[in-house]
Parts: C-alpha cells; sequence; structure tokens
C-alpha cells in the first residue's frame, strides 16, 4: 500500500505529484461541502435558533465561514501537493499588481461582498432597489457578485460594489412594513367628505392594506382636486397589484355615489376685436378653430 500510494505519476517544474497525495486532494475536495452542509445542521443551525438570530445574518455567517474554511483547505491541499505556501504568497503578490493594472473593480466588488456580508446592512430575502428603478428580492450574495429577482420573477446579477457604494432603498430593513400611495382626482363640486369616506372605506376592506390608511387632499388643479389614499402594506411583491385592486374599488365607489373623475378641458372663447371688420370667411374659419 505504501508504495501504491508513493507513486509518481508525474512531475512539473521539479515538482514530483504522488498518487497518494492526488487521491487525497480529490477526496478532500469531495466530501467538504458535504463536511460543511453537515457543521451547518449540526452546530450552525441549532446555535442560530438558540439565539434567534434572524435568516439574513445566519446566511452571511455561513458564508464568512465557508469562505476561510475553504482557503485554508486549499492551501493545505497545495502544500500537500508539494507547492510551498510561498509560492501561494507570490502568487498574491501577482494578483495584487494585477489590480493595480487594471482589476480595481474586480478587486472593489470581491472587498464589497465581505462588506455586505459583515456589515448585514443587506441580506438574503431582503427587498431592495437600486439603479434605475430595479427592484427585487436578494436572493443570494456572493464574494463578488449578488443575485436580485424582480416582481417579474427575472434574475439580476448587480456587483456588489453597486450595492455599497450607491443609493439603495432595503423596504424590509428592520421593519417590513411601507407606506404607499394611490392618486386619484374628482370634479370641481364634489363632496370632499364623501371622497374621503370613498377611499377609507377601500383601504379598510382590501386584505393587504394594513390599518392607519389615511386620505391627503394634494391640489386644487386645473381641472381637478387632486387626493391620494396613502396606506401601509408588507407586500413587495404584489404591491402593483394591490394598488390595482384599490384603484378598481374606488372607481366602483365613486360610480355608486355618483363622484365624477374628469378629463382635461379647457373653453375656448374667441372675439372680435372693435374696429376690425371680419370677412364671412374668417368669421368661419376662427368658429372651426
Amino acid at each position: 500500500m505504501k508504495k501504491f500510494f508513493q507513486f509518481e505519476l508525474f512531475t512539473w517544474n521539479e515538482h514530483v505529484f504522488y498518487l497518494g497525495n492526488v487521491l487525497l486532494a480529490g477526496f478532500v475536495l469531495a466530501i467538504l461541502p458535504l463536511l460543511f452542509l453537515l457543521f451547518n445542521k449540526v452546530i450552525l443551525n441549532p446555535y442560530f435558533r438558540r439565539k434567534g438570530v434572524d435568516p439574513g445574518r445566519r446566511y452571511a455567517i455561513a458564508q464568512l465561514i465557508k469562505y476561510v474554511v475553504y482557503t485554508l483547505t486549499f492551501m493545505l491541499i497545495f502544500q500537500s501537493l508539494g507547492f510551498k505556501l510561498s509560492v501561494l504568497w507570490a502568487a498574491g503578490a501577482a494578483l495584487l499588481v494585477g489590480v493595480g493594472l487594471g482589476l480595481q473593480q474586480t478587486f472593489n466588488d470581491f472587498a464589497s461582498g465581505v462588506i455586505l456580508l459583515m456589515e448585514g446592512t443587506v441580506q438574503k430575502g431582503d427587498w431592495i432597489e437600486v439603479g434605475n428603478n430595479t427592484m427585487g428580492e436578494v436572493k443570494k450574495i456572493g464574494l463578488r457578485t449578488s443575485l436580485i429577482t424582480t416582481r417579474r420573477n427575472i434574475s439580476i446579477i448587480v456587483p456588489n460594489s453597486k450595492i455599497t457604494v450607491d443609493n439603495v432603498i432595503n423596504l424590509s430593513h428592520n421593519n417590513n412594513t411601507v407606506r404607499y400611495t394611490v392618486a386619484v382626482g374628482v370634479a370641481y363640486g364634489s363632496d370632499v367628505q364623501l371622497v374621503k369616506r370613498v377611499l377609507l372605506e377601500c383601504a379598510e376592506r382590501h386584505s393587504k392594506v394594513l390599518p392607519g390608511a389615511f386620505v391627503r387632499l394634494v391640489e386644487f388643479n386645473n381641472s381637478s382636486i387632486d387626493f391620494e389614499l396613502l396606506f401601509w402594506s408588507n407586500e413587495y411583491q404584489l404591491i402593483e397589484d394591490v394598488r390595482s385592486d384599490l384603484r378598481f374599488m374606488i372607481d366602483h365607489g365613486f360610480r355608486r355615489y355618483g363622484v365624477v373623475i374628469p378629463f382635461p378641458q379647457r373653453d375656448l372663447h374667441i372675439k372680435n376685436f372693435p374696429g376690425k371688420m371680419s370677412e364671412p370667411g374668417d368669421t368661419q374659419a376662427k368658429a372651426k378653430t
């Protein structure tokens, strides 16, 4: 057996690769994910449940431990294969030179990934809005990129540096309740108290709207009196459906009580200036205008 494991497979740059070392390295790489999964179920998850750690923080801690364990394991594998750790340090120095020559953004993404996992301001399961109205649920936070799934079930891969540098709206940070609005305008002469009552009744009847809705009279516009229904909800993914339901309910309530939603219109008055005689053709043209 000893001769079998010490069998020389090949030599590369004065490094001799023995069969036993290669088999051991392959076995460790194959068994490492299973060991880490067992470590999560037996040690980490029970500890998190006892301490009441939220799911986002659990994921961040598990990812950090995973990266550290994998890094140490790969270093030990390299050493068992006959490589010296000084070679790894030399490779790291070369990597830093590469960063200085054009990999700054990649290095920035890696550093941002570590910051996100350690800081916990954005966690797995959060609903965030980043960039040009990109809103969705954080499915995964990796070392370089994060995976966000939008309401349309589209997966967007976002560099971690964009999340740490840009302004990010975290809808579920500390509190799962967010306030939304539905705007509507009514015709002049409408009973504003009736309008307020209809809007509040619609909010109270919807199952996805939380208690505490209120109505704001926004503006006396040119063609309408503008109102806003402000309500609270924790439906991030289906909030546009909730707002659509409220608009249907508002339209039905207005029709029931005779409240009119106006459309933009203007009155045009044509006058003849004194001292100027208009021809019949001119008058007809003005009337058409």
